[in-house]
């Protein structure tokens, strides 16, 4: 069976897609928290909650500790954007957002 390849809608997707894919994993990390974070100031609950469930599924458990303490973080993200707390969230994830670019030298 052949396998099947993306097609992209229109050319601005396809650009979308290629930019993506050329990310280094912490490039993605940083455009999931800007996604959450451009969200959180709109106010839409379902994509909040869709970036932080990529936020988590990305966790490394093979580092324990770190994994759980991400997780706990983006879980109380998760509650309180189901509360419409959507302030608190952005807080949180700035906080992430600040730390990473600097740990790793990225805007």
């Amino acid at each position: 069976m052949e396998a099947l390849a993306y097609k992209p809608k229109n050319a601005f997707e396809g650009y979308k897609n290629n930019e993506i894919m050329g990310l280094k994993p912490v490039q993605i990390i940083l455009k999931l928290y800007d996604y959450v974070i451009v969200n959180s100031k709109k106010g839409e609950a379902d994509k909040v909650n869709a970036g932080l469930t990529q936020l988590i599924a990305a966790l490394n458990f093979d580092h324990k500790q770190v994994a759980l303490g991400f997780f706990r973080l983006y879980r109380y993200c998760q509650d309180q954007s189901r509360k419409g707390n959507f302030e608190e969230v952005m807080n949180v994830i700035i906080e992430l957002r600040t730390a990473w670019a600097q740990a790793f030298k990225l805007q």
